[in-house]
Formats: C-alpha cells, sequence, structure tokens
C-alpha cells in the first residue's frame, strides 16, 4: 500500500514539472525581440528598401542588395551601319512606248498574220487589205502613161517635121509654135499619168501594213473580211526594248518620292528576278477614290521578258545612308528640346542624351549627333528612367545591316 501511494506522488510530481517546463518555454518564444536589426524602412519617395544592416541611420544597399535594385533593360549597341529605307509599291507594267496600227486606205481586210502577245520585229507584216481595186488602179495607171508617152513620140516626130518645114520656108512660124504647145501638153500629160502610176503604187503597198517597229502586240480589234477605214485600230503595238511600271503611291508617301530614286522590281513570272530601273517621272495630280500619286518607273528590257500588263511589286530606295549610327525608334522620346535617349554608362547607370536625327521611320532612326559607335542604348524598361539610376542589362541588340535595313 505505501509503495502504490510513492508511484502515485512521483508521477504527480513528474507531470506538475513537464507542465512548467512547457509553459516557461511558451512565455520566452513570446516574449518581444531587442531592437537590434530594423528591417523595413521607407525611403523619402515611398520605396521600400529591404535588407539594411543592423548599424544605425539609413543607407541605400549595396552589393548583391544593390544589384536586386537595378532596373532591368534591353539596350542596342550601336555601330556605324549602311542603312536604306526602302518603300514597298505595287503596279502594271506598261510599253514605253503604244503604237496604234492602222491602215492608210479604205479596204477589205484578206488577212491578219499575228495573235495576241505575239512578239514582232520592225518590218513584219501584220495585215494585208484585199487587193483587186488597188491594183486596177495601177494597171489602168500604168495603161495611161503608155498612152501618154506614145503621144509625147508622136508630138515630137509631128515638132521635127514641122521645124523642117519651117526652116525651108514652107510654113509660117504661128504653126510651129502651135506644133510645139502640142508636144509640150503630151510631155505634161505624160509627166502626170506617171504621178498618177506612182500614187497607185503607193495606194497599193499600203494594202499591207507593216510593223513600223520591234514589239509585242495587243489585242486585235478587226477581223479579216471586216471593212476598215483609216480610222479603224487593226492592233495596239507595244514597243518593250524599254518599258515603265507605273505605280501607285498612297497619299501618306507622297513626300517620300523623289526622281531619279532607285527602284527594284518583281514579277510573279521570273520568281527570283529583279529588274531595276528609276523615277523618271511622278504625275502632278493626285487621281482616283484611292488617292494615290502615279509614278513611273522607266526599266530596260532587251530580252523582252516583261509584258505589257504584268502585275509588279516594286521597292523603291526613299533614302540611303553609308556608315551612319542607327538606333531603335523606340528608344528615343521625343520633347521640347529634341530627341532624347538614355545611354548606359560604366558603372551601368543610365545618362540622358538630346541627339540629333538626320531620318526617322517606323523601326529605327538615323542618329546624325549625340550618340556615338559602341554605346548601349536603352531600349526597354519597366520603368520610367531618371539620369544616374541603375541598370542591370537583361539583353544586348546587336546593330547589324539586317536589323538596320527598312522592309
Amino acid at each position: 500500500m505505501k509503495k502504490t501511494k510513492k508511484l502515485l506522488v512521483i508521477f504527480i510530481l513528474l507531470w506538475i514539472v513537464g507542465f512548467l517546463v512547457v509553459w516557461g518555454v511558451t512565455l520566452f518564444k513570446k516574449a518581444p525581440a531587442k531592437p537590434s536589426a530594423q528591417r523595413d524602412i521607407l525611403t523619402k519617395d515611398g520605396a521600400r528598401i529591404n535588407g539594411l544592416s543592423s548599424a544605425p541611420g539609413l543607407s541605400m544597399p549595396t552589393g548583391a542588395d544593390a544589384e536586386a535594385e537595378a532596373i532591368p533593360a534591353r539596350c542596342f549597341r550601336t555601330a556605324p551601319v549602311d542603312f536604306k529605307d526602302e518603300l514597298p509599291v505595287m503596279g502594271t507594267i506598261k510599253g514605253a512606248l503604244e503604237i496604234d496600227l492602222k491602215f492608210e486606205v479604205n479596204g477589205v481586210i484578206e488577212s491578219i498574220n499575228f495573235r495576241e502577245g505575239d512578239l514582232v520585229y520592225q518590218g513584219d507584216l501584220i495585215a494585208v487589205l484585199n487587193k483587186k481595186d488597188a491594183q486596177l488602179k495601177v494597171d489602168y495607171s500604168k495603161s495611161k502613161l503608155d498612152t501618154a508617152k506614145t503621144q509625147v513620140l508622136a508630138a515630137e516626130k509631128k515638132l521635127e517635121i514641122h521645124k523642117k518645114l519651117y526652116d525651108i520656108g514652107g510654113i509660117i512660124k504661128a504653126k510651129l509654135e502651135e506644133v510645139e504647145l502640142e508636144a509640150q501638153g503630151a510631155r505634161l500629160q505624160a509627166e502626170s499619168a506617171e504621178i498618177e502610176l506612182k500614187s497607185a503604187k503607193s495606194e497599193l503597198q499600203k494594202t499591207d501594213l507593216y510593223a513600223p517597229r520591234g514589239g509585242v502586240l495587243g489585242s486585235r480589234d478587226a477581223e479579216a473580211g471586216e471593212f476598215v477605214t483609216p480610222n479603224n485600230k487593226i492592233a495596239t503595238l507595244y514597243d518593250i526594248v524599254q518599258v515603265f511600271v507605273e505605280l501607285g503611291i498612297v497619299e501618306r508617301d507622297i513626300d517620300k518620292i523623289a526622281l531619279g530614286q532607285r527602284v527594284k522590281v518583281m514579277v510573279d513570272s521570273y520568281p527570283g528576278t529583279v529588274f531595276t530601273g528609276t523615277t523618271d517621272n511622278v504625275f502632278p495630280v493626285i487621281e482616283g477614290k484611292s488617292r494615290t500619286l502615279t509614278v513611273r518607273v522607266g526599266i530596260q528590257n532587251p530580252d523582252a521578258l516583261l509584258l505589257p500588263g504584268m502585275f509588279a511589286r516594286a521597292m523603291i530606295t526613299v533614302a540611303e545612308f553609308q556608315g551612319a549610327i542607327v538606333v531603335p525608334s523606340i528608344s528615343l522620346d521625343k520633347t521640347d528640346e529634341g530627341y532624347k535617349v538614355f545611354v548606359v554608362n560604366q558603372d551601368n547607370t543610365v545618362s540622358s542624351r538630346i541627339a540629333q536625327v538626320a531620318y526617322v521611320t517606323t523601326d529605327f532612326t538615323v542618329i546624325s549627333s549625340g550618340i556615338y559607335e559602341g554605346e548601349l542604348v536603352v531600349v526597354d524598361s519597366p520603368q520610367e528612367l531618371k539620369d544616374g539610376m541603375p541598370v542591370k542589362i537583361i539583353e544586348v541588340q546587336e546593330s547589324t545591316r539586317e536589323n538596320n535595313k527598312e522592309k
């Protein structure tokens, strides 16, 4: 019985000791810590600075903490490049010279010796009129000339006889003069008949229609068996030794166009082939509902590859710079003072500059002064930059010919 009481007392004492130990530990954890280091402090600008040292007072973070506070930025490294801005446009191939082919005389078409799109050379026979009537005129005029020549011979023979008679006093002078006039009239009739024959032969020649120069024939506007006059067009001849591209320039791009600009032209018929030319004519008015300006580009076409009516895609070189400093246009901020840009210093802080701009496009801008070769220009950052701010460069785009060429 005594042994049981002892065990009970020991158990109660152990339980009390355990309770006291647990209670003491709990009180110790709830006790406030000494303010040896203040962890979070707001700066004058309202930004929270984390991880300050336990030293009294405020100071900017250094080392790893400073790197954590740097603003991430994407940059562009400048370098001299050859910059070209090209304006893409579309248009149509046309012949530099278009000639309406017509007969010079009336008649019925006997034959047409071409199809649309045929390539012809100077002197090729295009079409023929029925020659029956023209040949009859030639035969009649030739007969008339022969008769007139015979009359001339007779008149001259008569004149010769009368001259001998006059010399021996057989006739008076008035009779001789009369015969002389008859001979002169016969000669004039022969000359007239000769002219008439030439005219008839010329009319016969005009029943054949020849190509006045080399080129491509357009659509046929007449058919065999049809009666035509000099007012009726048989076909159109396009000179394709030299062609031009007629391009439509939208109103917002008109100020970029000038005479003499280099143009590259591509057509679907010859993929990969580039034809070159220059702007040689800018129309003085804007026409059509699309409000476009027409520009003509002359192109040499010795191999006759380009045909009138072809659809063309062209690239007009509107600006070109050699060895220029170029930056992305997004890096520039237009202010009252000019174009401002942020440049990264050697200590990874930024400073603003005013750059002089020579040429601006949607993607890239040519700088004339204010930015130099090899400098890092800030292109993008998550917040507004100010002079002296530290940045962390997360990407650097290099300046190359490819990324500074406008498409």
